[in-house]
This record gives structure tokens, C-alpha cells and sequence, in this order.
């Protein structure tokens, strides 16, 4: 389960959820950008409730309802951790919101879950280009799906996190949003039949790159050299992006964050329980789980036509 707040409940949550949910490296990272977001918008900090209002007023122009929260989270944990008063939750900035709400709606965007049959298909485009770059590609897809993994998970992965077994590879998360002490999430890729294994592709990749040490997945440039640095998170969705539409399908519909959506649809039609699944995303609720399958349960319902 995420540690980001339900941005649609934000007002009922405590300055303990708030101060325990930037422990994580990715989310703190987030937070920063959204500060960055409202500095440059010409507000300080501390802020003022007409700056705070000022904010939501310019971002509902053209963001949605679930980014606009997001954000007034991030000021309201940048407050609390410099020992500010925060005016996020003043009456007026609550009663802006309402009407925010009202006018833009709370429904967030839902990007399509790479199933199995669009996932072979992208196997096979990404396996057209470069070497270099096919290898990277076809890694980094089919371990992040196989994986369940987020985007910011997916680029922190080392060499060093990988551990090669006879029957898959056991890949440890040290720093996860399930997993804020640091004591470790590990998942389990098991061997597959035939050429699309995900297990023989990262080993593949290994071989291409020449590396055992560092950074799993890195940027490679149009020369096809590979860059001593990661992957960032954006990258990814990029990638995702980019080989969809080599497959034919519309861009706009896909994001990083379908690989992971991919995993948890493709096996609740597989018929595999959700307490299993849920030891491969590291969702702690069914009800969070469900956010991500219930495209696939709605697919098993017959036609009543």
C-alpha cells in the first residue's frame, strides 16, 4: 500500500501521516518538486492563506483535482517540517477545495494495463532496434512487469539487489514506499518456457552491458552507448511510450505505471488468488489491489446482450 495520503481524505489525516509519509525517498523527492511548483508561482514559505489560495485558483486552470491535493500535501509536509503554522487547512482553503471538487471532479485518470498479448507485442518491437538499447528495453519491460514494480522502484534496482536462483531471480527493494524501514522488500521472478523469459533477459542485459555492479537500467544514447547513470522514473513511462507505439496503440494511453497495472490484470484473469498477487505488488489491502484489476474482473463478466 502506497505511503501517499488518499489525497481525496487529506483534511481528516494527522501531522504524523503526514511527517511518516515523506520518509520515503520517492516521495520525498515528489514533495520537493511540488514545493518547487509553488515557489516558482511567486509564493513563499511560510505561506499566506491568500497564497495558498492564489495557487489552487492558477493550478485549476488546467491540472487535475488528484495533482492539485498532491500538491497542497507536499506544502502542507514543508510547513510542518520547518516548524510552520500551515495554512493548507484554513476554512477558506477548504472551501475553495469543495468547489474545485465540484467543477473538475475527483475521478482520476486510469492508463491501460499492459496485458500479456500487448506485452509480447512490445517484446517484439523493442527487439527490432539497437542491440544495446533492445537488451536494455526488453529488460527493463519485462522485469517490470513480471515485477510489479513502480517506475522510482525500477530505476533504483542495483546489480547488488539481484540474486540469481536455479528457478528465477529474488530481487530485494531497499528503498520502496511498502517498505519505509528499510529492512527490505523482496520479489520473486520465476524461470519461464520459451524466449520471453524475463529472468533470461535482465541476464542477457547483464551480458550486453558488461556490468555486475551499479545501476540495473540506464539511458542509452542514440549511438547506442549506455550512460553511467539511471534511468529516471520519467524515463520510463518514455520507453513505455515509445514502444507502444511501434505496436500500433495510442500513447496517451499508456504510462510506466501500466506495467505494474499489466501484472495485477493479467493475473486476476489468470485466476491467481489476491493474496499472492498482492506478495508481488506488496499492496497490503485487497480493496488497494483492486484499483488495479478491476479491468480485468469487469472483462470475465459475459455479455448480457
Amino acid at each position: 500500500m502506497s505511503a501517499l495520503p488518499n489525497y481525496e481524505t487529506v483534511t481528516t489525516l494527522t501531522e504524523e501521516d503526514y511527517l511518516a509519509a515523506a520518509k520515503a525517498g520517492s516521495t520525498r523527492t515528489e514533495y520537493a518538486k511540488d514545493v518547487r511548483y509553488y515557489l516558482a508561482s511567486g509564493g513563499t514559505i511560510p505561506a499566506t492563506v491568500e497564497q495558498v489560495v492564489t495557487f489552487i485558483t492558477t493550478m485549476a486552470v488546467n491540472l487535475a483535482v488528484a495533482t492539485i491535493e498532491k500538491r497542497l500535501v507536499s506544502l502542507h509536509v514543508e510547513h510542518l517540517e520547518r516548524g510552520h503554522k500551515s495554512p493548507v487547512h484554513d476554512p477558506r482553503v477548504k472551501q475553495l477545495m469543495k468547489g474545485v471538487r465540484r467543477s473538475l471532479g475527483v475521478g482520476q485518470r486510469q492508463v491501460t494495463a499492459i496485458e500479456k498479448n500487448t506485452l509480447i507485442d512490445m517484446w517484439s518491437a523493442a527487439a527490432k532496434g539497437r542491440p544495446v538499447q533492445a537488451a536494455r528495453t526488453m529488460a527493463l519491460l519485462a522485469i517490470g512487469w513480471a515485477g510489479a514494480f513502480r517506475r522510482s522502484e525500477l530505476v533504483s534496482l542495483t546489480w547488488a539487489d539481484v540474486c540469481w536462483l536455479e528457478s528465477g531471480i529474488e530481487i530485494t527493494l531497499k528503498s520502496s514506499k511498502v517498505d519505509q524501514t528499510g529492512v527490505g522488500f523482496v520479489k520473486f521472478i520465476p524461470m519461464a518456457y520459451g524466449d520471453r523469459c524475463p529472468v533470461k533477459a535482465l541476464k542477457h542485459w547483464q551480458e550486453v552491458s558488461g556490468n555486475e555492479t551499479g545501476y540495473i537500467f540506464m539511458p542509452v544514447n542514440r549511438h547506442d552507448q549506455i550512460a553511467n547513470k539511471p534511468l529516471t522514473a520519467h524515463a520510463v513511462a518514455q520507453i513505455v511510450k515509445r514502444i507502444i507505439v511501434l505496436t500500433g496503440r495510442d500513447p496517451d494511453l499508456y504510462s510506466g505505471h501500466s506495467l505494474r497495472a499489466g501484472f495485477a490484470t493479467a493475473g486476476t484473469l489468470a485466476g491467481i488468488p489476491s493474496y499472492q498477487l498482492m506478495q508481488q505488488t506488496g499492496h497490503r489491502s485487497e480493496a488497494t489491489l483492486q484499483k488495479y484489476v478491476r479491468i480485468g474482473k469487469r472483462r470475465q463478466i459475459p455479455s448480457l446482450l
